[in-house]
């Protein structure tokens, strides 16, 4: 569901996910995803299983075949329409919940804090041409269809070999470069490259890209085809996409079948560091934009939105320090922390008491408070009191590893909430 190229990578940017998570949308109810089962290869009339695993973070038990059985239902591929059919109904191999829903919680009870399993199993169908098929899917509550916590699930299954027709089929072997190879000074170029199936016949390929991470539906709107290579069977094809500015690609390649619809590849991620600007990134904007738990402090169901000068790459176990304004907000941004005394100075850590997602741009940060920050040092009261004042920021980094400057950034306080 989350991918990046670079291996180097996937350990750092392990907390990205491609759209920024929105709020619970029910009181009592909230979900945080947790991990899913490996992508599929199949062949046509192949039977496997997805499985994803969410945790309930809300304050209401799941409770199977009561009015609070949380359900994973079916979306389109817009990923906002949830509770339909969607484009893959054939692929239900007769265990499906329902024409709308994949499959239920898989515990009796899901307890707040606990998680559960989601899974579904999907069959291939005879006919399936070869391409990439994603399902999409968000939990909803399954006496209303009302969705939890809107997080863009989905898994994809692909058919490599192609239908029994004997049509096209995608490339598998579909990789992308970063470096200099127009000669010049930076490494800013970005190689895409595959091999033709050996069973297609001489035909057409195009190759395009999209801004930001992988992770969008095939045919969005924000691919843009850079370059088109007529290939025979088990020819090596490559393009060099020049001087690209710094952050973040995403590439696949496409071509048509004997029905005129476009087959698709997977999709894979390049990250340009390029020379980039030497100063350190900064926040425009900080802002609370939920105050879901207790009004006026930072608790669970808190939601904060920044917003950075640079894309930016947020590590496991990053921390945010705050110290919070029983005496008020500092009197400018570049100066020190108002202070009194006692204020508490506590930390948000990204994976322990808040979820931290990035825009697919990497330039939005939005940071969900699942429990309360840590304390460092208590005030009185001991908790957060708004509005909070950053003041230590590690592990959120642009991509040339240079940490979040909060002296020098335009904001750095939040909330009330819209402040």
């Amino acid at each position: 569901m989350r991918t990046v190229a670079a291996a180097a990578l996937l350990a750092l940017t392990s907390l990205m996910v491609a759209p920024a998570a929105p709020a619970a949308a029910v009181a009592g109810y909230d979900s945080l995803y947790q991990f899913e089962s490996a992508f599929l290869t199949m062949n046509p009339g192949d039977t496997n299983t997805f499985s994803v695993f969410f945790a309930n973070t809300g304050t209401t038990v799941w409770a199977a075949g009561t009015a609070t059985q949380v359900n994973l239902a079916i979306c389109a591929a817009d990923k906002v329409t949830c509770n339909v059919a969607g484009p893959n109904a054939a692929w239900n191999p007769g265990t499906w919940l329902s024409q709308t829903a994949y499959t239920t919680q898989s515990k009796p009870a899901v307890a707040p804090g606990d998680f559960s399993a989601f899974s579904y199993n999907v069959k291939a169908p005879a006919s399936a041409a070869a391409s990439v098929y994603r399902f999409n899917g968000d939990l909803v509550i399954a006496s209303s269809g009302t969705r939890i916590h809107p997080e863009g699930y989905y898994q994809e299954a692909l058919i490599a070999s192609g239908a029994p027709s004997g049509d096209v089929t995608a490339p598998s072997d579909v990789a992308v470069q970063v470096g200099s190879f127009d000669g010049g000074p930076t490494n800013n170029d970005v190689r895409v490259l595959f091999t033709a199936p050996a069973m297609n016949p001489t035909t057409t390929y195009d190759i395009q890209r999209s801004p930001g991470h992988c992770g969008i539906a095939v045919d969005s709107p924000g691919w843009f085809t850079v370059q088109t290579l007529t290939l025979s069977a088990g020819a090596f094809g490559a393009f060099n996409d020049l001087d690209k500015a710094q952050g973040f690609y995403c590439y696949q390649v496409r071509l048509k079948n004997s029905a005129g619809a476009f087959v698709y590849s997977k999709e894979v991620e390049a990250t340009v560091f390029g020379s980039g600007s030497s100063a350190a990134p900064t926040s425009s904007s900080v802002v609370l934009t939920r105050d879901g738990g207790n009004s006026g402090i930072l608790d669970a169901g808190d939601e904060i939105t920044a917003t950075f000068s640079k894309a930016m790459l947020v590590a496991q176990g990053a921390r945010i320090r705050v110290v919070d304004s029983d005496c008020g907000a500092p009197a400018n941004q570049s100066a020190p922390p108002a202070t009194c005394s006692p204020q508490t100075t506590a930390d948000i850590v990204c994976g322990t008491n808040a979820s931290c997602v990035l825009s697919f741009d990497g330039l939005t940060l939005v940071v969900t408070m699942t429990a309360a920050p840590l304390n460092v040092v208590p005030g009185n009261p001991t908790s957060v009191q708004f509005p909070a004042d950053i003041t230590v920021v590690s592990g959120i980094t642009d991509t040339t590893g240079q940490v979040w400057s909060i002296s020098t950034s335009a904001d750095r306080v939040f909330g009330p909430q819209g402040q």
